[in-house]
Order: structure tokens, then C-alpha cells, then sequence
């Protein structure tokens, strides 16, 4: 009796630890960084894509990063890691106050790049899979909402601060932020006890393989046509999310104030929240195909409809949809991922599909900035990521629909 509280208060502060990491890492660390392309670029005299650039720089970085987590994973220790990461984090903000040249800024951003990642990105799912196997979806979406949510109320702080006090304050103030408020989050969480896991009550989980036939496991798994296709689908969405940094500059681009590009922003933050709290439930409930084409659907309408945002009214609208879209990166992605690898699988399957992913919104952030520069608008953007988001749906539903089968080991196992 007294180890299964034991278990549940180490289950509520990992989930809150995890909720910590999205509403306050999550929203600070990447939603955030699109407000600074304009401000930079008129202070330093260099164009939007070259700001943009600070970005991709971090999301190469984490994608080697991820690389490298997916080989050691089982290695790492969990608690100084988290520390040592979210403290790169802090200082890089407040180094980034004090930069004075884009080369600075590049530095930052790749330290930022290797350690964010960590944390905010790869941690929180895997620590919710193995604590909460059978509400996997739920969980997932709680956290993934707390990170629109924390994007619809940090963006609007950060716009402020921007206009009202210069984007070096508003550097500073993000890296204080991180040291005050979420680097003492990272003692809440911790590794699900060796051996403890009731497979049996997760989904579709399957024993660890044995260490012998690791190498060729790996193998097989990446080969497999379930993986193929998910990376592929991860792939596509973010190329399409690679032009969120931008949204800011969009609403500029359609003569909106920084102000009220911001909400704009905040729109797409507060749609991405109900997004991942809706689809989390409702992957754990019913037929995932239909949870992911009712949500497909929307996205793909809001995507769409910025095509058309000639005021604030409709810009608004259409990014609260899109962002409602989002949840088929942010929650779809790493359920069907969980549900085709389980176990041990799903952290490295995880990590290396995230990789992928992170160093193509690398690219394509800086392809989008390069866009604009050469046309003027986003136009043809958002045409682009209108057909690539239904490429990317129609590629999950099909794993979901059970036309690829679930990984199986090379061997039988």
C-alpha cells in the first residue's frame, strides 16, 4: 500500500515537472523567438533570413543533439542533465542580451540548440510513457496544451517588453525566468524504476529485446514502413511549422502592428492548445484515424485561410486554427510513434524521428525567411504548406488505418 502511493506521488510530480517543462520551457524557448526577427533585423541592419537564421542554427544543433540521445539514452543521468541543460538555456538568453554582432547570436543559439532539446523535447513524452501507459494520450496532451498555453501568455509579455523596453530586455528577462521558475521544476522529475513497468497495461507493449540483437533490431526498425512513414509525415509538418517563427513578420507583412501580430501569435498558441487537450483525449478513446482526419481537417482550413488574412479579424480566426492543427505534430506524431514502438523501442524511434524533424524546420525556417525576401509576402508559403499538411495527415492516417504493419523484430521477437 505504502509503495503504490509512494508511486502515485512520483507520478504527480513527474507529470507536473513535465507540465513545468512545456508551459514555461516550451513557451520561452520556441514560441518565443519570432518576435525578435523584425527588431534584430532593423537594429543590426541585416536581413530577416539572417536573423532567422539564429533559429535554424539551434534546431540543427538539437537535431545532432537527439542524435546522440537516442545511442545513449539509457546512460544519461537524468536529474544533473536536466539541470546542466536548462542552465545553458538560462545564460544563453542573458548572453544573447549583451550581443552586439549575428555571429554572437549563432554561438548562442547552437549551445542553446544542444541542450534544450533534452528537456523540453525528448524527456517529457518518454517520462509520460512509462508512468502512465494506459492514458498516454490524455497526459500527453495536457502537456503538450500547457505549451500553447504558455505561448499565448508569454508572447504577448515579450512583445511588450520589446516594444516598450528594446529586445535586449526581453533576452534578459527570458533568461532569469528560466533560472527562477522552471530550473527548479527539473527536481521533480525522475526515471520510472528499472523493471517496474506493468507492460502488460500498456498498449500494444512488447518485452525488451535481448542486447545480442540490438544492432540488427535498430536496424529493422528503422526500415520498417511504419517508420518510414512517420518520419516522412514528420518531415512534412515541419516544414509546415517552419514558418510559425514567422507569423510575427506575417502580420506585419498584411499591415498589423507588432502588437497585434502578437496576438496573432497568441491565436495560434491558444488554437494549439485546445488542439493537443482535444486530440490527447480522444486518441485514448476512440478510432485514431478519425481523431486525426476530424483534426486534419481543421488544420488544414486554418492553413488555408491565412492565405486570406487581410485583417486582424480573419488573421486571428485562422491562426487559432491552424493552431488547432498543430496537434497532429505535437501529440498525434508521438502517440502513433508509441503505439508502433513501444517499450524501450520508443526513445530511440522518438529521438531519431525527431531529429529528422528538427533539422528540416532547421532548413525550412530559413527557407521561408529567404521567400519573403524574394516575394515580398508569405503567399506562396502557406500555398506550399497547405498541400504539404494533407500529404503529412493522409501519411499518419495511414498508419493509424493499420496499412503498415507494427514493427517486429527481424528475428521473430
Amino acid at each position: 500500500m505504502e509503495e503504490r502511493i509512494r508511486s502515485t506521488h512520483s507520478s504527480l510530480a513527474v507529470f507536473v515537472g513535465c507540465c513545468a517543462m512545456s508551459f514555461i520551457g516550451f513557451a520561452l524557448i520556441t514560441n518565443t523567438s519570432g518576435l525578435y526577427f523584425d527588431a534584430i533585423s532593423r537594429d543590426l541592419h541585416v536581413g530577416r533570413a539572417k536573423v532567422s537564421l539564429t533559429v535554424s542554427i539551434r534546431l540543427i544543433c538539437s537535431a545532432i543533439s537527439m542524435a546522440v540521445f537516442s545511442r545513449f539514452s539509457h546512460r544519461i543521468r537524468l536529474r544533473p542533465t536536466l539541470i546542466g541543460c536548462i542552465g545553458i538555456c538560462a545564460v544563453g538568453f542573458l548572453l544573447c542580451s549583451r550581443a552586439y554582432a549575428l555571429w554572437q547570436f549563432y554561438l548562442a543559439f547552437a549551445v542553446m540548440g544542444l541542450a534544450y532539446v533534452i528537456p523540453i523535447t525528448l524527456m517529457p513524452p518518454i517520462l509520460l510513457a512509462a508512468w502512465f501507459p494506459t492514458h498516454f494520450g490524455t497526459v500527453l496532451g495536457i502537456t503538450g496544451c500547457l505549451s500553447g498555453l504558455g505561448g499565448a501568455i508569454f508572447n504577448p509579455l515579450i512583445s511588450h517588453v520589446i516594444a516598450s523596453y528594446g529586445w535586449r530586455s526581453a533576452y534578459l528577462l527570458t533568461g532569469v525566468m528560466l533560472m527562477v521558475l522552471l530550473l527548479p521544476c527539473s527536481y521533480l522529475l525522475k526515471p520510472y524504476p528499472h523493471g517496474k513497468l506493468d507492460t502488460a497495461s500498456a498498449p500494444n507493449a512488447k518485452p525488451a529485446h535481448n542486447t545480442r540483437t540490438k544492432s540488427g533490431h535498430l536496424i529493422g526498425m528503422l526500415r520498417s514502413p511504419a517508420f518510414l512513414l512517420l518520419s516522412a509525415a514528420m518531415i512534412l509538418l515541419q516544414i509546415v511549422s517552419g514558418i510559425n517563427q514567422h507569423i510575427p513578420a506575417y502580420g506585419i507583412s498584411i499591415g498589423l502592428t507588432l502588437t497585434q501580430a502578437a496576438w496573432v501569435v497568441t491565436a495560434r498558441m491558444i488554437g494549439a492548445s485546445v488542439g493537443k487537450l482535444a486530440i490527447g483525449s480522444t486518441l485514448d478513446r476512440v478510432r485514431p484515424q478519425f481523431a486525426i482526419t476530424l483534426f486534419a481537417a481543421i488544420g488544414t482550413t486554418g492553413w488555408f485561410s491565412l492565405l486570406f488574412g487581410a485583417n486582424l479579424e480573419v488573421a486571428i480566426t485562422a491562426s487559432f486554427l491552424a493552431g488547432i492543427g498543430q496537434c497532429l505534430l505535437m501529440i498525434a506524431l508521438p502517440w502513433s510513434i508509441r503505439r508502433v514502438f513501444p517499450g524501450d523501442d520508443y526513445a530511440r524511434a522518438l529521438s531519431v524521428i525527431n531529429a529528422t524533424g528538427q533539422l528540416t524546420v532547421a532548413i525550412a525556417t530559413t527557407v521561408h525567411g529567404l521567400i519573403f525576401d524574394m516575394t515580398g509576402g508569405y503567399g506562396a508559403s502557406l500555398t506550399l504548406n497547405v498541400l504539404l499538411y494533407v500529404l503529412a495527415a493522409i501519411a499518419i492516417i495511414t498508419v493509424a488505418h493499420g496499412h503498415t504493419q507494427s514493427f517486429r523484430h527481424p528475428n521473430g521477437d
